[in-house]
């Protein structure tokens, strides 16, 4: 194979923002996902809908991100984004997950990035802090790759590791990690049924203020998850959490089951993926028997994968703290905006650990995050870019992960149009090119 400019790891919505974006600046690139389809979590795991591309007082994620949105609307995959009928957010983005691997598909052919399915990274190797090439595992063979900058998109910051970046793991202690989350579609959902449920039981539920009904959003059901146990589910959760499939009334993604681990131990991962794949029919025969217009649920799909909040967190050149979240922080070198509150699950209890951002409930990501300590020409790009547990659990997010994959592509683009170490790249002429690219700063 030839050698590239750009190696982007990982095909979820921030490697494919990062892939599109050094290819729009004029560099080779090529995208390797471990998968068979692009998208990540998002697609493999179900996890639905976006959110957030608003703060309380603007869109605060737009470029590549927005154009994967407006594409999704007009395939009738998407209703765009919509009020928070939760009211934990501005807006969601509910999608079709379907819908969203043949956009980005698109997406990667019509810009002429090359991209492989099927190809984990098994080593990396590195002369002082520069990784000079990659190992591939495919199905049959090794790959050797040879890259000028490398982006770390996996989400968990494997790459990184694997070439010797300093890393703790969750709450600087593995057993502390949010836990995972198997997510199922369900059909023959009777939506009326629950939103009258809804309109006479508000005190069972978290609602906006003022919620119209149109699109189904729920958290709650709160007396009725007391009766959970006897069902022998081995999770804990206080609430049911849904969103309605876009054009599909009948439809649901539940978002609700808890898995404690710590998933990059392959041991862990498959305690945990069994159990949730055990739970599935104890879990439907109690919406079934529990839950206001479940009595004729049916389980359509479940995701390919658990999904996977947290395990490593690679040490940056800067660590994004929970106080600069709160305080709302102000860097000179902001690449990407936030706008997710904290958001933490607990692995031990049923819980739910929320702290809203001061208004106008933004923070800013600053591109040191993004420098991997000891790595010279390795970008980090989506949620696993360094930040601490609690501020982790804000920006986790796929809208903030795809503004963060722009940033990251255009760094690498210019470093390799310029000849330089990824910290030589100024932050002025990066901060400009998002902006010409539709970023928002």
């Amino acid at each position: 194979m030839p050698d590239y400019d750009v190696i982007v790891v990982g095909g979820g919505i921030a490697g494919v923002c990062s892939a599109v974006a050094a290819k729009r600046m004029g560099v080779s690139v090529l995208l390797l996902e471990k998968d068979m389809a692009l998208g990540g979590v998002l697609t493999n795991a179900l996890v639905n809908p976006m959110m957030t591309f608003h703060s309380p007082l603007r869109q605060i994620a737009g470029a590549i991100a927005q154009e994967i949105v407006d594409r999704l609307v007009k395939i009738k995959g998407s209703y765009g984004h919509i009020k928070d009928p939760i009211g934990f957010v501005k807006t969601i983005t509910p999608f079709e997950p379907e819908k969203l691997k043949t956009v980005l598909i698109n997406m990667l052919h019509q810009e002429n990035v090359d991209y492989l399915f099927g190809c984990l990274v098994s080593d990396v190797k590195t002369r002082n802090g520069t990784v000079t090439q990659i190992e591939v595992a495919t199905m049959q063979k090794k790959i050797n790759l040879n890259g000028k900058i490398y982006i770390d998109s996996t989400g968990d910051g494997n790459f990184c590791i694997k070439a010797g970046a300093p890393y703790v793991e969750g709450n600087n202690d593995r057993k502390r990690c949010q836990p995972m989350t198997l997510i199922m579609k369900l059909s023959r959902v009777n939506k009326k049924e629950i939103i009258s449920y809804m309109q006479t039981n508000p005190e069972q539920f978290t609602l906006a203020d003022s919620p119209d009904f149109s699109y189904l959003a729920v958290s709650g059901f709160f007396d009725h998850m007391k009766k959970l146990e006897k069902y022998n589910v081995r999770f804990k959760r206080d609430r049911l959490l849904f969103f309605e499939v876009p054009f599909r009334e009948d439809e649901v993604f539940m978002n609700t089951t808890r898995y404690p681990g710590y998933a990059a131990d392959p041991m862990e991962l498959t305690k945990a993926q069994s159990c949730a794949s055990l739970d599935i029919w104890n879990f439907l025969e109690f919406l079934n028997n529990e839950i206001p217009g479940f009595e004729s649920a049916k389980l359509e799909q479940v995701g390919c994968t658990i999904g996977i909040r947290e395990t490593s967190h690679i040490i940056g050149d800067y660590q994004l703290t929970i106080k600069d979240l709160l305080e709302t922080r102000d860097f000179q070198d902001k690449i990407a905006i936030g706008a997710y509150p904290v958001d933490l699950h607990s692995p031990n209890s049923s819980g739910l650990k929320t702290i809203k951002i001061p208004y106008p409930g933004e923070y800013q990501i600053p591109l040191r995050s993004l420098f991997p300590q000891g790595l010279n020409n390795v970008l980090l790009s989506g949620r696993n870019i360094s930040a601490d547990h609690l501020a982790f659990s804000a920006i986790r997010t796929s809208p903030l992960a795809a503004s963060i994959g722009l940033a990251a592509g255009i760094c690498a683009a210019i470093a390799v149009r310029e000849n330089c170490n990824i910290r030589d790249v100024r932050y002025q002429e990066l901060q400009d090119e998002i902006k010409r690219m539709g970023g928002i700063l």
